[in-house]
């Protein structure tokens, strides 16, 4: 059989994942992640020139899994400086390890550091500043977790629980993220405590600026698609498509007479039962608003 031969883009841009700034690097990142881009990288160079690619990734230097981890570090008296030093710290011993197994990046920075956290910083300005101006911004007032013993918010890795989409029988999730990759809203979690004092969490509104994300779900739609079409993994269009279905409250299925009692007080929805081997059913809702004013509602009914 002939196989058609094979063809080169003229210049190519090869990124691996971008660790975390809260520790080094294991053999399983470098395995993992670094090694297979490495090797593509270099096979592209003898295939189209050295000149002609760019082998990039870095440091994120941004995340609340960063701040929980320097918080932990300086309550045990093992780090001093600031957030940018523990930050930094992580960033040379992650370049360092990836040197001595000799991955050759031609750029690895850090999305706060160095030039490359100058230009991160003027290309967000731009995007937040153009979606301003073209009115796909909206400010919203939306709950959080708040910790009264410690009286402070709580960031997304400040908050434990139980997962809350359909299905998933995840026991360790975070404020808006489960151990197996599902994604929810904050105030969806089950069962939440809080990791500074191991008490339950309120929830206070907090204003924020928010992407108007449901002016663009028939695009979004569309991309994820086409996304499909050209061989995505799954995991990647399934995540976009769970961010495009209508807001929904989870509620676990032993709580169903309880939700029944208060049903006619919430805006209008449609209930859907669980489905075989699923642990809660679930409540659609129209919009965000309404869910917000159901969320408060079966919040003062327990």
């Amino acid at each position: 059989m002939k196989y058609p031969q094979a063809s080169f883009p003229k210049r190519a841009v090869i990124t691996a994942g971008m660790p975390y700034g809260n520790k080094g690097l294991h053999f399983g990142h470098i395995g993992g992640v670094y090694v297979p881009a490495d090797c593509f990288a270099r096979f592209m160079r003898d295939r189209i020139g050295a000149d002609n690619v760019i082998f990039v990734t870095g440091t994120d230097c941004y995340g609340s899994p960063i701040i929980e981890g320097y918080r932990k570090l300086c309550e045990a008296g093992e780090f001093n400086g600031n957030l940018y030093d523990y930050v930094e710290k992580n960033h040379k011993a992650q370049s360092q390890t990836l040197k001595n197994f000799e991955i050759a990046f031609d750029v690895f920075e850090g999305s706060g550091i160095g030039q490359c956290g100058v230009v991160h910083k003027k290309v967000s300005d731009y995007f937040f500043e153009q979606l301003y101006k073209n009115g796909w911004l909206e400010r919203r007032s939306t709950p959080q977790f708040y910790d009264e013993q410690a009286n402070t918010l709580l960031n997304g890795r400040q908050v434990l629980g139980k997962c809350p989409v359909s299905g998933c029988k995840s026991e360790k999730a975070y404020a808006d993220e489960c151990d197996l990759g599902h994604q929810f809203m904050p105030e969806s979690l089950i069962d939440p405590v809080s990791t500074l004092t191991g008490t339950k969490p309120v929830m206070k509104n907090v204003e924020n600026w928010y992407f108007k994300l449901h002016k663009f779900k028939d695009l979004i739609a569309k991309h994820a698609d086409f996304l499909e079409s050209c061989g995505a993994r799954p995991i990647t269009t399934k995540a976009i498509r769970e961010f495009l279905r209508s807001p929904l409250i989870f509620i676990k299925c032993e709580f169903e007479d309880e939700y029944r009692v208060v049903a006619t007080k919430l805006p209008n929805h449609v209930f859907e039962a669980a489905e075989e081997g699923k642990q809660s059913f679930s409540l659609i809702f129209d919009d965000f608003d309404s869910r917000d004013v159901a969320m408060k509602v079966l919040a003062e009914h327990g």
